[in-house]
Order: C-alpha cells, then sequence, then structure tokens
C-alpha cells in the first residue's frame, strides 16, 4: 500500500491511501510456517521418542536455516546495488 500525495506546494495536503497490489504471501515463507508449526507441534503435542523427536527438531533447524538463508542473501543483494 502507498500513499498518493495531493494538493499544492504552498498549501493543504490530503493524503490518501491507494492501493497498488494485494500483498501475496511467498510460498517459501508459507514452507518455513508449516514446518515450524509441525514440529513444535510434535514437540508439545506428542510424546516424541526416538525418531520423531529427530524429525520434529530438523524440521525446526530447516525452517531456521533457510530463514537465515535467506536473510543473509536479501542483505547481500540490497548491499550489491548500492
Amino acid at each position: 500500500m502507498s500513499l498518493g500525495i495531493c494538493g499544492m506546494a504552498d498549501g493543504p495536503v490530503a493524503v490518501r491511501p491507494t492501493t497498488i497490489g494485494a500483498a501475496v504471501v511467498p510460498p517459501q515463507f508459507l514452507a518455513r510456517a508449516i514446518a515450524i508449526i509441525v514440529g513444535l507441534t510434535m514437540l508439545l503435542v506428542v510424546n516424541v521418542r526416538g525418531v520423531a523427536f529427530y524429525v520434529a527438531w530438523s524440521l525446526i533447524g530447516l525452517a531456521f536455516l533457510s530463514e537465515a538463508t535467506a536473510t543473509f542473501v536479501h542483505l547481500r543483494r540490497t548491499r550489491a546495488r548500492r
């Protein structure tokens, strides 16, 4: 959502919201969110033992690592544009 500014330079200025496009949730975000939710559900609700314990922590760990990698790549790309 961006703001459209109307008015004169030396007079009153009115700010009205304009919509350019609806915000769409990226599929990467949904995949990470699902991995975190499933992992935490397994740890909190289910009596996790053995392989299920490692699967739950693997889901949480992979979601965290993929988010950290995506953040690193984003920061690197924005610095390269400067």
